[in-house]
Parts: structure tokens; sequence; C-alpha cells
């Protein structure tokens, strides 16, 4: 019966498509989309020879040369495939470290390739695996089955090493990786039923496109301009990296003045740099014969994931890496300066989860451009690391056990003569790492969200505080209540701040709510609507950190406040002429507008007389007091207080 090479020719249409997908896509960088280009390549030349040793089977007039060599070469890309799937999956996983480098192992996996290219090449001399007849048909001979055999043998493998690392791989990837296995197998049996119905090829095509799309995923995966695997991909394979436990060397690469340039060059100007900046790391890295996977994750982010363990090549690699970006790099005829940040992170001796690395990177963007090449622990030593990367469960814990602690900064009444408000500070003890700062922290609890729970921690330990008998006694008539910018964007903010005082049965104007200017900054519609709910309800506004840089006067006329405080960067004037006069001309700005004002940060005499004289209301800062824990308030108030009566 004639062969049908149909399916073989739409074969050769979608591996030549996936092909051409690979190079115009630059998914030629990394191991992985290095293995799943060999292997299209190869499944398009098994096709190719497929269909020539089908069309000189066509032929009549006897047994050609060339129908030995095609058939023999379609049996010996075929043969290739699964050993070279094998790989793919070993380093999907990760797992190249425990199989590869493993002698014992590679010399088990090659024994059958072997044992079948020796049979291929004794049956041109032996015809036991295939012959053909005085007609020129092609027959199967004696030792077939060899195929058959080896074939099982790696489908085997892969499916053994599959499930054995089947935890590394999130759930879709694992599926579309096995589904392959059903799917050839049962064109293979047809196949093997109906020789003359050639599937074989078509079904491992229909399998590669699904694999590109599902597991590859070039348009999730692969940065357009770099060629570089993205943040997804990245975040992935230091998950692998974790449950793996291989030992690597990651650069990370942050130009630091990426962004000017950005804003300079613009869009497309700038994808150039990006794709000739990634060009030049990764032939750094090849020169020197480095095995490595490249990592783009915007904004002059770079990460490379090296191979090699030997840390002086690491190192060498790093400075070579930084000196060819900052000394004279070449863009467009041009010589312009990259501030190049490399930091160099041994995992998983630094570093060893996927959750910490990514902290560290946030954290090592701030640093400002230094150089020479710098090393993970250096740099987590002066950002705090090892606070930071457990601070999700510390504060998880803290507001669970209530380790919280709610403090009070005296603030000072120039009209009164005594102290009448105050303001509320979360802080927050640690057995382990002691006291840890709300700037570290409130970050962390901002992204993780839980500044909404501590927010609502802050504000009943507050309304607690103020039902008390002994506070009416104090002369306190308000308690300054932060509210962080995550906090003004809560849609029921009204609601759920109403429900707390309500439990305490606290009047809204024993409560004044701060904002800051960074806030109101942010999604200034939803803010205004949290304001004017909460201010209909008797709560009463202030403006926090005035003149941090994100000053405008006309958020503070379109929203209904009634305290503006005057940011530390105002107060600090000493004998700054300059300075002075603009703390003159912003209080008397305030004044017309018939606010009251606080000035913050005063720490000595001289500062505090000159900001009665200019007209401040109130004083806050170490010049009256620290903030004190709830005892220690209530006697520095009760003592102050009565000396000024």
């Amino acid at each position: 019966m004639e062969k049908i090479a149909y399916f073989d020719y739409a074969s050769i249409v979608i591996f030549g498509l996936l092909i051409v997908s690979c190079i115009t896509r630059k998914m030629l960088k990394g191991r992985q989309n290095r293995d799943f280009l060999i292997l299209v390549v190869v499944n398009f030349l098994t096709t190719v020879f497929d269909i020539l040793a089908v069309m000189f089977d066509r032929m009549n007039g006897g047994v050609a040369v060339e129908q030995i060599i095609f058939h023999t070469l379609y049996l010996f890309f075929h043969s290739i495939t699964l050993p070279l799937y094998l790989i793919f999956i070993i380093d999907l996983t990760g797992s190249r470290h425990k199989t590869l480098k493993n002698p014992t192992y590679k010399v088990l996996m090659a024994i059958p390739l072997e044992i079948e290219g020796f049979v291929l090449v004794l049956n041109l001399f032996t015809h036991k695996m295939f012959y053909f007849d005085e007609a020129g048909t092609y027959i199967r001979g004696p030792l077939f089955f060899v195929n058959y055999l080896v074939a099982m043998f790696y489908l085997v493998a892969c499916l053994i090493h599959l499930f054995k690392y089947r935890k590394v791989l999130p759930t879709i990837k694992f599926w579309s990786i096995f589904a392959m296995f059903p799917a050839i197998f049962l064109a293979v049996a047809i196949q093997f039923f109906a020789p003359h119905l050639l599937i074989e090829m078509f079904v491992c095509a229909m399998c590669f496109l699904y694999v590109s799309m599902v597991v590859i995923r070039p348009e999730e995966n692969i940065d357009a301009e770099t060629g570089f695997l993205r943040m997804g991909a990245y975040a992935e394979n230091l998950k692998i990296l974790e449950m793996t436990g291989k030992h690597v060397g990651i650069m990370m690469i942050n130009v630091s003045n990426y962004r000017t340039l950005y804003r300079s060059l613009g869009y497309s100007t700038s994808g150039k740099l990006s794709f000739q900046i990634a060009e030049l790391i990764s032939e750094i890295c090849e020169k020197k014969y480095i095995e490595a996977d490249y990592y783009y994750l915007g904004e002059g982010k770079f990460r490379v994931i090296v191979e090699n363990e030997d840390r002086p090549v690491i190192l060498e690699l790093a400075r070579t890496i930084q000196n060819s970006l900052s000394d004279g790099f070449m863009f467009r005829n041009v010589e312009i300066s990259l501030l190049a940040n490399v930091c160099i992170v041994h995992w998983p001796e630094d570093i060893r989860d996927e959750k910490a690395m990514m902290l560290f990177g946030t954290q090592y963007e701030e640093m400002p451009y230094r150089k020479g090449v710098l090393y993970a622990k250096e740099v987590m030593r002066q950002k705090n690391f090892d606070i930071l990367k457990s601070l999700d469960q510390i504060l998880e814990d803290a507001l669970t056990y209530r380790r919280f602690e709610v403090y009070y900064q005296p603030i000072y009444s120039v009209k009164e003569k005594k102290f009448t408000t105050a303001e509320a500070l979360i802080r927050l003890h640690t057995e382990e790492f002691g006291f840890i700062p709300p700037d570290l922290f409130i970050p962390v609890a901002e992204q993780n969200g839980t500044i909404h729970r501590i927010g609502h921690y802050v504000l009943e330990e507050v309304c607690r505080f103020i039902a008390e008998e002994e506070f009416d006694s104090l002369g306190i008539k308000c308690i300054d209540v932060n509210l962080s910018t995550v906090q003004c964007l809560e849609k029921n903010l009204a609601a759920e701040i109403s429900m707390i005082l309500g439990a305490y049965k606290v009047d809204p104007s024993k409560i004044n709510l701060e904002i800051t200017e960074t806030a109101a900054s942010f999604e200034y519609s939803e803010m205004v609507k949290n304001i004017e709910n909460l201010s209909a309800r008797g709560f009463r506004f202030s403006l926090d950190d005035y003149g941090t840089g994100y000053s405008n006067i006309s958020r503070a006329i379109g929203m209904p406040l009634s305290i503006i405080k005057l940011d530390k960067s105002l107060t600090k004037i000493e004998d700054n002429m300059k300075l002075i006069s603009i703390g003159e001309h912003t209080i008397r700005m305030i004044k017309d507008m018939d606010m009251e004002i606080v000035a913050e940060g005063i720490e000595d005499e001289k500062t505090l007389k000159k900001f009665e004289e200019m007209g401040c209301d109130f004083i806050q800062g170490y010049y009256f007091s620290r903030p004190l824990p709830k005892d220690q308030f209530i006697a520095f108030v009760r003592e102050k207080n009565s000396i000024n009566n």
C-alpha cells in the first residue's frame, strides 16, 4: 500500500514556522530555549528525511542508494529525539547538576543510543534493521525492534524524571509535558499497525506547537527587545533552584541611570540600548565559555544565572561586564556613561529562597552607583536584609500576639502653654532583632496588606486609651492617628473607623486623622471622597509632612483639612535665611486659609522661639519629648501640664 505523506507535509510547515518563530523572537539564549530549538530542528530534519525516503520508495527501478541513505538518516534523527527531549526535561526542572553532571548517569543514558547507532551503521552491511526487495519495497528486518526498545527506554527515563521532579514544575507545565507521551505513543501505535499512514511526525509537530504555547510561552517569557527571559521566568526558575538546591552564581546588573537615559532617548531608542547591553552581556559570557541563563526585568535591570561554580571566574566575569558598560560604552557611535551596579549572589549560601531573592532585588535597586563589584552579603548588611526577609512573619506574629506597642509624642500648644494633643506612633520590638523602625516595616506592611490590620490595631489602642477615666484628667483634647497611603484607598474606610470608635464610645472629635502628602497625591479623587465622608461624621484632618517634595497647596484647598504639619525639611532652618523666608511665607499662606499649623522636628529652644514668633499654633519635637509608652506619656503630661498651670 502506498504511503500517505500529507501529514508529513503539514508537519514540515509547523516545524518550519516554529524554527522561524524561535529565531525571530530571539529565543536563542538560555538552555531551555536552545534545547527546544534543537528539538524542533531535529524533528524538522526527521520529517524531511521521512518525506525524501517515501519519495524514493515510490520510484520504480529497483533499489537506489538514496533510499538507504534517507531511511537511515530518518531513523537516526528519529532515534535522538527522545534523548534530546529527556535533556529538555532535565533543564526545564533544573536538575542537570544531579543528572548530566553525574558520569554514571551520562554513561547509562548514552548506552542505548550508542547501541542503536551501531545497529544503524551495521545495517548498511548486514541489512538486519531494514532492507529492500528486488522491487525496491521497504521491509523491516529482524533488528528493527531495537528502535522500539531504545525509544521505550528513553520514554520511561523521561517519565521517571518528569514524575521525580514534578513538584518543581507548575501544574500546567507538568501536564503539558506529560500529555506528549500518550499522544506520541498513540501515533506510533497507529503507524505501526498502519505503516502507510505517516501520522507520527504530525502528532509530534502538534505536541511541540502546544509545548511552545504553554511551556515555553515566548509571548510571556521572552522579552522582545533583548531576547532575554522576563521577570516571570526569573521568579519561576528561582523556585526551581530553591527546590533542587542547585549551587549557582547570580549576577545582578542594574543600570542605575537607565530612567534618565530613557527620558532622554525615548521608548524606541532606549529599547535598542537595552538590546545592545544584553548583547554585550551575553557575548562576554560566551567568550569566556560560561554557561548561563539571561533575564531582563525591565528598566535597565539584568540578571545572569551562571552555571559555573568557580567563584573567581564569576568575579572576573562581573568585573568585565561592569567595566565594559561603565567605561566608554558606545551607542550609536556616541560614547555614553552607563552607571552599572553589579552584585554577585552565591546561591544558596547567601540566599536560598525565591521570595528572599526577589525582596533582595527590590532592596538592591535602591543602591546608589558604586564602582566595583558588590557582594550580596555586604548589601544585605546595609539594608537590614535579615530583618526584611523575615518581616512578613514578624508582622503576622506581632498582630496575632499583639506585640505592637503604641507610643505617644506630646504636642505643645503655643496659645495654651501646655500639651493639649499627641501623635500616636506604632512601635515594634522583637526578641531576635530588637527595635525595628517603622520606616522599615511599614513599606513591607503596605505591600503584603497587613497595613490595614496594623492601622486598625493602632486606632483600637488609641480608642481604648481615650476611653479610660484618667485620659480626661490629662487635658489632652485629641490624639493624632496616621492613615497610610493604602488605608486611604479603602472603600469602606469611614465605616470601619466609625465602627471602632463606636465600640469604645469615643467621640470623633477626640481623633485627628493624619494623611501624608504622598498619600494625598495618590488617587486624589478617592482620597477626597474618604476625607469628606469622615469629615461629615465629625473627624478632623491634618496634612502631614508638608514640604516633602509633593507639596501642592491646591490639595490643601480642595480638602476639608484643619491642620497643616510642617515637615522637618522646613523646620531645620538654623541660620539659613532662605529657609526662614520660606517658612514665614508658608505659615502666612496657611494662616490666610484659616488652618492651624504644627511645626514638627523642633529640637532646640532657638528654633522653638522662632516658630512661635512666626505664628505656629503647635510645636512637636524632641525638644519637648521623644515618643513615649502610654504610662510614661501619662506621667510626662501630668508633670508638665501641672507645672505650666
